[in-house]
């Protein structure tokens, strides 16, 4: 291992022993030397620390429905700056746990950058069941997050289409990564996941302080929810958090029995679940319900964003021969504690529980018993259940969610 650099130092995965492999790495990709000159030595810079100046410049996060470049965690170093500890990686999740776990405590207080050289992922499933592709990474004790990124922007490492599961991983953010696969996360605490999409991604048994930035999922043709968070036994799910997602449909057959909803939040344990708090963020229904609220779960609140159900996400998302074609709901199950901040809902909101509902706009009228219990009232505009594509798409930063869109957005 190379020697330290006071403020700007890259911990090369070159220069770390080899360890037995855990698991297959990525089509190999030329890996970048770096020296230890007998001098003080400098930097070497990558794409986006070239010349040592920062390549973009950290925006005010920005109010919108779904992605627009600025939902990122606050307290961690922006992906266009240089990180005050900066460290290359190869392509393998064998050398990004390496290097992750050399970091020291001081190392993370003062804001870690791993860029991920170009490549592919290996991954073996994203079912709770699969092998993980990282497991017990990071430390909870941590005071921040360690960023794992692509080194050079997004869609630049993919990860398999098998999907991948991180299982028992502490204080690790991951951004910029695009699968056509899903992500399972399994019993994790202050994991984050942004500027990123999946097919899919679900969190079981149980975790803490999981948090998704930008994310995009689903749009799909598949019987499986988008996403579901399902605490199992005595495992607590708590304090989990969106900010500018959106999630997609999950379309199963016609004649399928599947029940296949957007995101399901089913508390199939009997340990602590919740709460749950989206802000800016557009769920589209699948073939059931946009949101699936338990019972169990103690409280869901939404913050400025867009539930659409009905035929509105078949206007982004055309139905196919062969799909099944139904009307799904906005909400659906019996959580007792659901807030509405400046939100918009189409589509059914079946025996939910409103407590709050505050500058929110309903696609028809509620009966009594669908009115808040606590403060405000729905306000009802009917002609939100005809939105076009380009209504509902006028609303948001995006004018579609490819690959070469949040490229655009999604930039360092």
């Amino acid at each position: 291992m190379g020697q330290l650099f006071d403020r700007r130092r890259f911990l090369s995965a070159g220069l770390l022993l080899t360890l037995g492999a855990a698991t297959a790495s990525c089509a190999p990709v030329p890996r970048r030397a770096v020296t230890t000159p007998s001098a003080t030595p400098s930097p070497t810079p990558s794409p986006a620390t070239a010349g040592g100046e920062s390549t973009s410049i950290r925006p005010a996060v920005s109010t919108s429905y779904g992605p627009n470049g600025t939902h990122f965690p606050e307290d961690l170093p922006w992906l266009g700056e240089v990180a005050a500890v900066e460290v290359e990686a190869e392509c393998d999740w064998v050398d990004i746990a390496r290097v992750v776990k050399r970091l020291t405590r001081e190392d993370v207080a003062a804001g870690v950058m791993v860029r991920v050289a170009p490549g592919e992922l290996p991954g073996a499933g994203a079912k709770s069941s699969s092998q993980p592709a990282l497991g017990g990474i990071g430390d909870p004790e941590w005071q921040r997050n360690v960023v794992i990124c692509p080194r050079d922007g997004f869609g630049s490492v993919r990860i398999a289409d098998a999907g991948i599961r991180l299982d028992q991983c502490s204080k690790l953010s991951f951004f910029g990564f695009v699968s056509e696969g899903g992500l399972a996360l399994t019993q994790c605490t202050g994991v984050q996941i942004g500027w990123s999409r999946f097919s899919s991604a679900n969190i079981t048994r149980g975790g803490a302080d999981l948090a998704f930035y930008e994310l995009v999922l689903g749009f799909r043709q598949n019987p499986e929810d988008t996403a579901g968070l399902r605490p199992t036994e005595s495992f607590a799910m708590t304090n989990i958090s969106r900010h500018g997602c959106v999630f997609g449909p999950s379309v199963k057959p016609a004649g399928s029995d599947a029940h296949c909803d957007t995101v399901q939040l089913e508390g199939t344990g009997d340990g602590a679940f919740g709460p749950f708090v989206s802000v800016d963020c557009v769920d589209y229904g699948s073939s059931n319900a946009a949101m699936l609220l338990h019972d169990r779960l103690v409280s869901a609140e939404y913050r400025h964003c867009m539930v659409l159900g009905g035929q509105l996400p078949w206007r982004v998302y055309p139905l196919q021969p062969g799909d099944y074609d139904g009307d799904p709901n906005a909400f659906s199950g019996g959580c007792r504690d659901v807030r509405l901040h400046d939100s918009i809902v189409a589509g059914a909101v079946g025996r939910m529980g409103f407590t709050v509902v505050e500058n929110s706009t309903l696609s028809y009228a509620p009966v009594a018993s669908q009115q808040p219990s606590g403060s405000g009232r729905w306000k009802v505009d009917a002609s939100i259940a005809g939105w076009s594509r380009d209504e509902i798409m006028s609303h948001q930063e995006l004018a579609d969610y490819d690959e070469a869109s949040l490229a655009a957005l999604w930039r360092w």
